[in-house]
């Protein structure tokens, strides 16, 4: 009679035991990590300038919304769906940014069941972890910015993709889904026509020129063209603005009324971005930031390893799931190089592919006896990498230097003084910031106020002109016509901006220049990336 509860409670401890073993079950205890990690970090740095653009002109009349967007370099749809989102939940700091992580949420889910799909269980739910515990996603979860939006976008097509192409399945709602699908990456970031180039090149070299095939990828082709068509306008127009501007941009670099914007140290320029580039892939791979040169090639190792078995795969072997990757990787490099991109954000289409095809190599080397010890212990040492950096990531500690920018004027301001900005788009996150800390001084920016340029007959949204020294000369004098008595000057990127410079020696001309020491920025990769604040107190 006292063997019954015994071995009831061994039943019990097993069944407990296995249910904890199962894949799904380890994968949603990982999904819970990462969204509560996220969920709790929605706070934890505050908005950088491109997210205040967009909290900016998801804030504005719809019609005003579409405006703005067709002078932007991207296109409408994320700023959109934020506009909707901002009606219902507000415009507050950590309602922008869940809206980002929500939709991260169901990136993770649909890459678990795609990954299911492709890899099976165990394998599956390798590649969906990695997924979830990824530092770059980890990063770019939280910034209110199209990139999650681009990532479920892309994940889901994935999941059609792999249907029609691999799996040849012929449901005509699949190509519908395909299409549509498509034209959603194309209308969220214009990276994505290359994404989709890699795409078509692999469903033709699955296809082996079958008729029935041929005729899904022409259908699947032409649809996504139909559904896209709308948007080539808008697309062609946002090009000839942006090149419009370069042009003028470059030619005052031959004028010598011009005070030219990135007119030094172009060559130093480059070389940053590519720095900047190399840690961003280091950064998606989980092993950037590293405490040391050394850690970080100790790190790389287990990664390389599967990278180079993924290489092997796709190349040699032709398995499908790492040729799609390199496939992929190829025509995504081809269009950051083809539109001058180097911030790490832009390799995070290559996030998905990197998981399942690290993954795929793992489990094709675990599937030979003699190398299933081997291959499993890099599998775990790459999960534990980058599970590391993301815990990293998401308990780092950061600055904020827009806070205390805004929150340095406010306790300093007196009615009369006036705020400037070297650079006409400084004045979108300081107006954020001090709109929540109920802060309206009264500024410009240099040579005007980025709302008026925007508002310009003939520019409907992002950019800056071309200053010249008369500018410079009205702007100084109509500064004086004004008689405030403080100018708050403040400064931002000027390791690459000219203009600041003429501004600032024309400032000590009128009064005393102080510049205050704010707290160091933790998050600029150079001291020379951080913002400045001077006061200038006229004579």
């Amino acid at each position: 009679m006292k063997i019954l509860p015994d071995m009831h409670g061994h039943k019990l401890a097993t069944s407990l035991a296995s249910f904890l073993k199962s894949p799904l079950v380890l994968f949603c205890l990982v999904l819970l990590v990462s969204a509560g990690c996220k969920l709790l970090a929605l706070n934890s740095r505050e908005l950088w300038l491109d997210e205040t653009y967009s909290a900016f002109v998801a804030n504005l009349p719809f019609g005003e919304l579409l405006r703005h967007t067709s002078g932007d370099v991207h296109p409408p749809l994320f700023y959109m769906l934020l506009w909707a989102w901002i009606r219902v939940f507000g415009a507050a700091q950590a309602q922008l940014r869940l809206f980002s992580v929500i939709i991260n949420l169901f990136s993770m889910g649909a890459m678990y069941v795609l990954a299911r799909r492709i890899l099976g269980a165990h394998f599956g739910a390798l590649a969906a972890g990695l997924f979830a515990f990824s530092p770059m996603v980890f990063v770019y979860s939280l910034e209110v910015r199209m990139y999650m939006l681009f990532l479920l976008v892309f994940v889901c097509l994935l999941m059609v993709h792999w249907a029609v192409t691999v799996e040849q399945r012929e449901e005509k709602w699949l190509i519908a889904a395909y299409g549509i699908l498509a034209a959603m990456l194309f209308y969220v970031h214009y990276l994505g026509i290359f994404v989709l180039l890699g795409l078509f090149a692999h469903w033709i070299t699955t296809c082996h020129f079958a008729r029935g095939r041929m005729v899904r990828l022409c259908a699947a082709g032409v649809l996504t063209l139909l559904l896209v068509s709308p948007g080539i306008p808008l697309l062609l127009e946002q090009h000839a603005g942006k090149a419009q501007l370069g042009h003028s941009l470059a030619l005052s670099h031959q004028d010598p009324s011009a005070l030219s914007f990135g007119g030094a140290a172009q060559g130093s320029i480059q070389l940053t971005n590519m720095k900047t580039l190399a840690k961003g892939a280091a950064a998606m791979a989980g092993f950037h930031p590293s405490a040391s040169p050394l850690l970080l090639l100790l790190c790389a190792v287990p990664l390389a390893l599967a990278l180079a078995g993924a290489g092997f795969l796709g190349l040699v072997k032709g398995d499908e799931v790492c040729r799609l990757f390199c496939v992929v990787t190829l025509t995504t490099g081809i269009g950051i190089v083809a539109l001058h991109l180097s911030a790490t954000r832009y390799l995070l289409p290559l996030v998905p592919l990197l998981v399942l095809a690290v993954a795929r190599a793992v489990q094709y080397g675990s599937a030979k006896p003699r190398w299933r010890v081997p291959c499993l212990t890099v599998g775990a040492l790459i999960l534990y990498l980058y599970a590391a950096a993301f815990f990293r990531q998401a308990f780092m500690p950061h600055g904020r230097p827009w806070q205390n920018i805004v929150s340095t004027v406010q306790q300093n301001y007196r009615p009369g003084d006036t705020v400037v900005f070297d650079a006409l788009y400084v004045q979108v996150p300081f107006d954020y910031f001090a709109q929540n800390a109920h802060f309206q001084p009264r500024e410009t920016g240099f040579p005007l106020s980025v709302y008026d340029w925007w508002n310009r007959q003939g520019f409907k949204g992002w950019g800056g002109p071309v200053i010249l020294h008369s500018d410079l000369d009205a702007f100084v004098s109509g500064l004086s016509a004004s008689r405030p008595r403080t100018v708050w000057l403040v400064l931002n990127e000027t390791y690459y901006y000219d203009p600041h410079d003429a501004l600032l020696e024309r400032l000590r001309q009128l009064g005393q220049v102080t510049e205050f020491r704010l707290p160091p920025d933790r998050d600029a990769l150079d001291p020379k990336e951080a913002l400045r604040l001077v006061r200038v107190s006229l004579n």
